[in-house]
């Protein structure tokens, strides 16, 4: 099984990042494990909206991980407990290398290079491939973006061992609420962001299209200026109509662009009201001969693991169930940035 869709802020158990916690010395609000366990913990009754969401944990988690040695044993636990919990035997890992500086204390490189040797330990013991992919932020300005690029294309000459792959790939990522994807002086910086690491020999992804305010039109231009490999969540496709909806169709399609499906954090994020919308949203991809994935997002945020995603959406999907879960199993193995 492949997870092409995982962020290092949300994957960590809450017991993990409390003993970095505690190991560093960290000064927070949280006086025992149990009120920190809870607060890490997503509920979509107190989740308000995709924004809220990243807001509300990821500031957390991303300040606990922001050192060398708490990036290496977190990017270690994300790949064990994947494969433990649901057999997951190739994973990549994405995060933003500048949110884990600890205000300009440690460099990128030390933060790249440590998760990259907890991913190489995590391969070493697990025999699971992995790679990482280095998130954009669109709450990060465009000069703190193009660091990330020329950090991104200087790792990913460190090549593959036994597994695992270093640095595969470019993403975006960060609230939609800006709806900054319909800018088009952003979108043209962005656009030459991810050609520089395309011709490098980088893959791209792109979280757009996992809420309406990104929507179907963002989408659009992010294909059209951009032509990413793949799309985190593009859910928001299911809402578009006419000749919105056909052209979007088209391009998927020719281009030959995987959707990254996370189910239960749309739920969580009250992208989607509930699971069979997900079902419906599948089936929909297939009739139209558009790849897709199933992923978890942020599993440990949100109490999920690979196997439960495919689980919770199998039941949705009816008779078709077993046959539509394999071409989504095919299509990750067809469309993930690893080389191993």
């Amino acid at each position: 099984m492949n997870d092409l869709h995982i962020h290092l802020g949300g994957a960590v158990p809450s017991s993990v990042l409390w003993e970095i916690l505690c190991d560093n010395g960290l000064r927070t609000e949280f006086v025992d494990f149990t009120s920190f366990h809870d607060s890490l913990t997503a509920r979509p009754d107190q989740v308000k909206s995709l924004d809220d969401f990243l807001g509300r944990y990821f500031q957390v988690t991303e300040e606990i991980q922001s050192s060398p040695s708490a990036a290496s044993v977190s990017a270690y636990q994300v790949v064990a407990k994947a494969y433990r919990r649901a057999q997951v035997t190739a994973l990549e890992l994405r995060f933003n290398p500048q949110k884990r500086r600890r205000h300009g204390l440690h460099t990128m490189d030390a933060i790249i290079l440590a998760v990259m040797q907890g991913l190489e330990r995590a391969t070493l013991h697990y025999g699971v491939a992995t790679g990482i992919i280095l998130s954009l932020g669109r709450d990060l300005s465009l000069e703190a973006n193009w660091q990330i690029i020329d950090a991104a294309i200087k790792w990913r000459s460190r090549g593959s061992l036994n597994g695992a792959n270093g640095v595969v790939g470019i993403d975006m990522a960060g609230p939609e609420s800006r709806s900054l994807e319909l800018s088009k002086p952003w979108m043209s910086e962005v656009a030459a962001m991810m050609e520089t690491a395309r011709k490098a020999g980088l893959k791209i992804t792109y979280h757009v299209g996992e809420s309406s305010a990104t929507g179907p039109k963002g989408m659009q231009k992010v294909i059209e200026a951009i032509h990413p490999d793949r799309i985190g969540h593009g859910i928001e496709l299911r809402n578009a109509t006419g000749k919105q909806r056909d052209a979007l169709i088209t391009l998927l399609r020719e281009d030959n662009i995987c959707l990254e499906i996370c189910p239960t954090v749309n739920l969580v994020t009250r992208v989607v009201p509930d699971y069979a919308t997900v079902a419906s949203f599948v089936h929909d991809l297939v009739g139209n001969e558009i790849p897709y994935c199933i992923n978890t997002d942020n599993p440990y945020l949100i109490h999920t693991n690979l196997k439960r995603e495919y689980d919770v959406i199998e039941k949705e999907l009816g008779a078709d169930a077993t046959t539509l879960l394999e071409l989504g199993t095919q299509h990750a193995a067809q469309h993930r940035f690893l080389s191993m």
